[in-house]
């Protein structure tokens, strides 16, 4: 990210000077030649440092750091005179300077200050993020199926202890969830949880978010920064799906798991790094292994320990217990008066296949606590699943004596049917285009296709 660096002073050439020295050195400045006009090129458009003279017509460098306070209480901000005294130095100190610099300028000096300040906001905002991402409440999975209550006794049986552990499920079935649950009920659970998600990321980028840079180790390194190995030292890191993670990069993974240290790019010096690593992945072990998606001795590490997520699909009875959760979290979040799901729409939701999983029940009850707050939805109300879907897939359009002929079965199947036929259609039966569109592999989309009798319109 590029650092916008704002220079407030009422000498022309001093405004220019530093603007060139700046930007020399990558960062994007502008300039105001007033205090007034400081703060509302500031309102508008927020630097990451400030430069501020003391001495200016109008408002002075203490009123305007006031000011510019109000807007932004964390931005650092470098006052610079001329003729101060230490008296006006600690003046400014004690209003919230970062730093205080006289006339004529040591521009080496000024290339520190800056750096300086601009690293001290990083870590700030990167620990109140830690704080943020830490202080969570500990999330459960909820429901009373047998499937579920094998999870969490595995994930009991688990937390204790220091083994690297993959999580294995289809798109949206809580892996997030279960690495949060180890993490809170391990020896580690007052350090770091932290997650890393490498879906679409270049392979620089992935290396450089993981591993962490020193400053100028490759361009735009503008400041040191740490990675997540790093910042998850003591504690856990969850990769959220192994399998977008180049193979030479899981190299470097595990050796650090087997080395507990790490180089950040740029560092020929070794830090101390003693991280469990949690991974994600929808793939199964052979899969994985036999189409090069992970590296076979990194997957040799964590094999020991492997914790199978079921669909929600398979846990369909759970249905009522998630939904009269969501509809809790959606109150306590947006507000508004709950809606009610009628025994009737539960009993069809639990028909519907959930290729997303939880996550896609997560998105649906949003969507009615939006657009139903207050109301008891029935079949004939009830929202569609699908919002893509143009064709009949809502339970609501079928005839009732139909859907509740054999326990909802025979709506099940039409449902499903029409649900892939048309995302095949969308996609003009790009099968593997389709099974990714809808969470499936292509085997099963292939079987769910010959069970419903599809085919082209083209053959």
């Amino acid at each position: 990210m590029t650092i916008q660096i704002l220079i407030v002073d009422d000498e022309q050439p001093i405004r220019e000077s530093l603007s060139g020295l700046f930007e020399d050195e990558g960062y994007l400045v502008s300039t105001s030649a007033s205090g007034e006009e400081a703060v509302a090129r500031f309102r508008k458009s927020p630097a990451d440092c400030v430069f501020l003279d003391i001495w200016m017509p109008g408002i002075d460098g203490l009123e305007t750091m006031s000011r510019l306070k109000q807007i932004n209480p964390d931005v650092p901000i470098i006052m610079m005179s001329g003729h101060a005294t230490i008296d006006t130095a600690v003046r400014a100190t004690k209003q919230g300077a970062f730093d205080f610099i006289e006339k004529p300028f040591s521009l080496d000096k000024l290339l520190i200050i800056l750096r300086n300040a601009v690293e001290k906001q990083r870590l700030e905002l990167e620990n109140s993020d830690l704080k943020q991402e830490t202080k969570k409440d500990i999330p459960q999975f909820v429901g009373k199926s047998k499937e579920v209550a094998a999870v969490r006794r595995r994930l009991d049986k688990c937390a204790g202890s220091e083994q690297h552990i993959v999580l294995q499920g289809e798109h949206g079935v809580g892996k997030s969830i279960a690495a949060r649950i180890l993490h809170e009920n391990s020896k580690r659970h007052e350090a770091p949880f932290l997650k890393f998600n490498a879906l679409d990321k270049s392979e620089a980028d992935i290396e450089a978010e993981l591993f962490g840079y020193e400053r100028g180790a490759f361009a735009g390194a503008l400041q040191a920064k740490r990675g997540r190995l790093e910042a998850a030292h003591q504690g856990t890191l969850f990769l959220e799906e192994v399998s977008d993670i180049p193979l030479q990069i899981q190299e470097k993974i595990l050796q650090v798991m087997q080395e507990h240290r790490l180089q950040r790019l740029g560092n020929p010096r070794h830090l101390a790094c003693d991280v469990r690593v949690i991974t994600g992945t929808r793939f199964p072990k052979e899969k994985m292994v036999e189409e090069d998606k992970v590296l076979k001795g990194f997957y040799s590490q964590l094999h020991t320990t492997i914790i199978d997520l079921p669909s929600l699909q398979e846990r369909a009875e759970d249905i009522p217990d998630l939904i009269h959760m969501l509809i809790a979290e959606q109150v306590a979040h947006l507000g508004g008066l709950p809606v009610i799901f009628s025994d009737e729409v539960i009993a069809a939701l639990q028909g519907y296949t959930w290729p997303g999983n939880v996550r896609e029940l997560r998105n649906y009850v949003e969507r009615c606590h939006i657009l139903c707050s207050g109301k008891t939805l029935t079949l004939e109300t009830m929202l569609p699943v699908d919002t893509d879907v143009q064709q009949t897939l809502s339970f609501s359009s079928v005839p009732d004596d139909t859907v509740l002929l054999d326990g909802f079965h025979d709506a099940r199947k039409r449902f499903e049917s029409s649900y892939i036929l048309h995302h095949l259609n969308k996609n003009d039966w790009n099968i593997s285009k389709t099974a990714a569109d809808i969470g499936m592999e292509r085997s099963q989309l292939h079987r769910k296709i010959k069970t419903h009798g599809l085919s082209s319109p083209n053959k």
